[in-house]
């Protein structure tokens, strides 16, 4: 092994670390950084992996280790390759327990694990960028990294807070005050139109693992920052902080992959049917690898290793092309402390705690997700636009003026993994009805991307194999698309647009 492949595994057992790409040849692992790179030296046939794009579709991130090429992968979670390239040497897991603590005890203890953490991310580093929104875990991040330097840990550093977001919305008010208190540098960043087209350029370079619109403004943030040294976000604050879920404790979520879809019957029915299997394949052999006990903590070590794994790393890993980036909440030192305590005091007791620690006072600032100041339950919250973005509407205006849909369907119909009649149902439908739901917009942007990356990367089928679709399956359109729009003679009007 290389000295540069030590170096590019040297946090593989960090939560946060994104992983690089593999291919196996001569029985050895080939490994590269960026997909770019993997993509070039892999000299086979470049076929379009339909099980990838069918987990995307249904989750918004592909499962495992898959890319959406058939026989290139990223190497597996908590693993780093062994001398002679040919093993995986995987990390010992933290254990899941049950210890009942304090919640200012657990505030303090995870309070001096991220200050350790950060401590160990900035090294003697003095130009740092935080990615600052007005959420918790950024405010985290914020507090504790005041603390170092006000406590002497850091010296000579400057710092600049780095936000995106919609005047007026509460991530950029929020985001501005913590910086001025702080006495920080602050750069805001709005997301254009024109970003989401060049984001889904960025999405195709890198291998569409998510939809364009996930990368928000990091592009804009690494091409306009170029001479920091480092960037910490705070993002793995929810799940390892206050054991959260998009939204839902960690004894509450489900199964990671439950009735998985033909999602807007946007692949023919023979390949998604053919998929299934691998599916699940995808999910079971982590499962083998890593037993849990209980129910919750199986699903927080998948949610952990698929969902933050698989779609938040690779979105932020665009921004190591010119500085270093540390997601802060990811050593093991940290994560393992908190799986090692009972979920029931994993709460936000812990976060309000852990406010009083800061050496600058940041708890009245209220939270962006209820514009009340962290904790309160009850009050009248302040005025300010909760969505930092209009996404809904941009994309609309980027499909429908920005981009040529036919000629990207002209490409996408060769490699026999996407319907591209169920498509222009979709964009028909679209067109007509306007809506605010953003399920359908971004996996039909992402489908944009996937046809610039298959230009980008000349791929032009997907095997031998092919599939025929059919228009009349995508007529069963999914209420979560019109609920916005209140409409209810669906079917009548599908059967216009169908001719029959």
């Amino acid at each position: 092994m290389t000295t540069q492949t030590k170096y590019m595994f040297k946090n593989y057992n960090h939560i946060g670390f994104n992983n690089p790409y593999y291919f196996e040849e001569n029985g050895k692992f080939a490994i590269h950084k960026n997909f770019q790179d993997v993509l070039g030296s892999f000299n086979h046939h470049r076929s379009i992996d339909a099980v990838a794009v069918i987990e995307l579709l249904n989750k918004n991130y592909m499962l495992a280790d898959r890319t959406i090429i058939q026989g290139i992968y990223k190497t597996p979670w908590h693993a780093k390759p062994n001398d002679q390239l040919n093993k995986w040497i995987y990390a010992k897991t933290p254990e899941h327990g049950k210890q009942e603590i304090p919640e200012e005890e657990i505030a303090q203890t995870l309070f001096n694990k991220i200050c350790d953490e950060i401590e160990l991310y900035v090294g003697t580093k003095t130009k740092i960028g935080v990615l600052l929104s007005g959420g918790m875990d950024s405010r985290m991040v914020a507090g504790a990294l005041d603390y170092l330097i006000k406590s002497g840990r850091l010296h000579n550093v400057k710092i600049t807070g780095l936000t995106w977001g919609n005047e007026g919305t509460r991530d950029v008010v929020y985001a501005k005050e913590i910086s001025r208190r702080l006495n920080w540098k602050w750069k805001h960043y709005t997301v254009t139109t024109e970003d989401l087209l060049n984001n889904i350029k960025e999405a195709a370079k890198y291998g569409c693992e998510y939809s364009p619109f996930h990368l928000h403004a990091i592009p804009q943030i690494r091409d306009d920052n170029s001479g920091m040294e480092v960037i910490l976000a705070g993002s793995y604050g929810d799940s390892v902080g206050r054991a959260e879920y998009s939204g839902k404790k960690v004894k509450y979520i489900k199964p990671l992959i439950q009735k998985i879809k033909n999602v807007g019957n946007f692949v023919p029915k023979a390949v998604y049917k053919e998929s299934l299997k691998h599916i699940q394949g995808d999910v079971n052999r982590y499962h083998q690898k890593f037993p849990k006990e209980e129910k919750y903590m199986q699903n927080e070590l998948d949610y952990q290793l698929h969902y933050m794994r698989r779609m938040l790393n690779p979105c932020m890993d665009l921004l190591t092309e010119k500085m270093e980036f540390y997601q802060v909440f990811t050593h093991p030192n940290v994560f393992g402390y908190m799986w090692s305590i009972s979920p029931e005091k994993r709460t936000d007791l812990v976060y309000k705690n852990m406010l009083g620690l800061f050496m600058t006072k940041l708890d009245d600032i209220p939270w962006a997700r209820t514009g009340l100041p962290f904790g309160k339950k009850e009050g009248i919250p302040d005025s300010y636009l909760k969505n930092h973005h209009t996404y809904p509407q941009q994309i609309q205006k980027l499909l429908f003026e920005k981009t040529q849909i036919s000629e990207h369907l002209d490409r996408l119909k060769p490699l026999g993994v996407i319907n591209v009649n169920a498509i222009k149902i979709w964009i028909t439908l679209l067109k007509k009805y306007p809506t605010n739901n953003l399920i359908y917009l971004e996996k039909l942007l992402w489908i944009i991307s996937l046809s610039d990356m298959c230009e980008l990367y000349n791929i032009k089928s997907k095997s031998k194999k092919r599939y025929q679709t059919n228009i009349l399956l995508p007529i069963l359109i999914p209420f979560e698309y019109f609920k916005d729009n209140l409409i209810h003679n669906t079917k009548l009007y599908i059967k216009r647009i169908l001719g029959i």
